[in-house]
């Protein structure tokens, strides 16, 4: 019988850190360096000069995607509203979203004057429901923006369908799923855009940025006008033919990025493995369900590692005190989504948005633990750890039947 649990004042199962993010090493230092004694910060009036580290990262993204453009800019927040501008979507459109997302894939519709309409999810993918997105389609739908939960690529099957029969534009929101694919196919290059974040948990990172990419010359250089102060090539600074947003990447964020590009094929790979260990694995444990993967999405970009927690299984154990449990044995993890879009305090004076109801996402929210993508990185005998630790607590979880603990995110 293992010891007893350390949020009841136990000894810790795992001591040693599990992999640290974000990572790097002398690629990114010496990248930086090189930046920094150029003194050349700044990529250019448009945002990405031919010579420029941030036209370099462009172009070698645009063939990891396997499309023909890729833009850079500030954020992946801003990457989805300057596509909807490129698109020219505006005020009285609509745009499909789903209601189990981050807040800027329903806050960029907002920003150019459309609606988000939220949908609900699929219960084992997490993304968009199909059947929901076409079930909200109105005569003023302009836009879809289905989001890669996880790096669980999205039905684009269906979802593609939907939009060629409706005649919608299609953004996907990868900026879980750099490196995900479906039937062949890279996230982010199967709709009219692909947006993509390297925020700093994400698993390509500069600390902030974002790019996004097409294979429509014309949408790319609307992107690019648009990131760059309404400017158009050829022309002097002070011209601006569209609204002056300024969202440009800046050198040093480039060539960080691309020092983890280079290396993000074999992490993409170490994270497979990870995850593959840990589904054996976390199956024997009663209560414990590993997500299922649609075969049609034949990579997984594994942004985040998710289980289902039943706590029938766990003698009523709630899954927050399970998870405040799991963190204090020395595995880092949480609950992802406290609840549906729909619920944030920044829709509660919005009562058409407020009162909408998402059973599916909901009960997912509630059942949902999460390990981050990082802890992927590790070698099996570490990721034996985290299966001892949840084993431990499901073999003392008597001790904690009353014991109710919240975690907030």
């Amino acid at each position: 019988m293992t010891g007893k649990l350390v949020i009841l004042g136990g000894e810790r199962l795992r001591a040693r850190p599990l992999p640290e993010w974000p990572q790097y090493d002398e690629r990114e230092l010496s990248n930086l360096e090189q930046v920094v004694r150029s003194r050349r910060w700044f990529a250019g009036m448009r945002g990405g000069d031919p010579e420029s580290r941030v036209a370099e990262f462009e172009r070698r993204f645009a063939e990891y995607c396997g499309v023909a453009h890729a833009v850079a800019c500030a954020n992946g927040t801003v990457a989805i509203e300057i596509a909807l501008r490129a698109a020219g979507v505006g005020p009285g459109d609509e745009v499909i979203v789903p209601a189990l997302t981050f807040i800027s894939t329903a806050s960029a519709a907002l920003l150019v004057g459309a609606t988000p309409v939220m949908v609900d999810a699929e219960p084992k993918s997490y993304c968009m429901d199909p059947t929901q997105a076409e079930a909200a389609v109105t005569g003023r739908t302009r836009a879809m923006i289905p989001v890669h939960y996880a790096g669980h690529c999205c039905d684009m099957d269906a979802l593609l369908g939907l939009a060629g029969k409706r005649n919608l534009l299609v953004i996907e929101d990868a900026a879980h799923a750099p490196g995900a694919t479906w039937r062949g196919q890279k996230a982010g290059s199967m709709g009219h855009f692909g947006t993509f974040s390297f925020q700093e948990s994400k698993t390509m990172t500069a600390g902030e940025g974002g790019i996004i990419t097409t294979n429509d010359a014309a949408l790319a250089e609307g992107c690019v006008s648009y990131r760059s102060c309404g400017r158009r090539a050829g022309e002097s600074w002070y011209i601006h033919y569209l609204l002056p947003m300024n969202q440009r990447m800046v050198e040093l964020e480039a060539a960080v990025l691309l020092a983890q590009l280079e290396r993000f094929p074999q992490q993409l790979a170490r994270r497979q493995q990870g995850a593959a260990f840990l589904d054996r694995q976390l199956a024997e444990i009663p209560g414990i369900s590993a997500l299922p993967r649609d075969p049609r999405c034949e990579t997984h970009g594994y942004y985040l590692y998710q289980f289902r927690f039943d706590s029938s299984a766990f003698d009523g154990v709630s899954r927050d005190t399970f998870v405040r449990a799991l963190e204090a044995e020395g595995i880092p993890c949480h609950i992802g989504y406290p609840w549906p879009l729909n619920r944030n305090p920044f829709f509660q004076n919005d009562a058409r948005i407020r009162d909408q109801r998402f059973p599916v996402a909901e009960r997912l929210c509630a059942e949902t633990v999460v390990l981050p993508h990082q802890v992927l990185l590790a070698g099996p005998e570490d990721l034996q750890d985290v299966v001892r630790a949840v084993a431990k607590i499901r073999e003392h979880r008597h001790e904690l039947t009353g014991l109710s603990l919240t975690v907030t995110r």
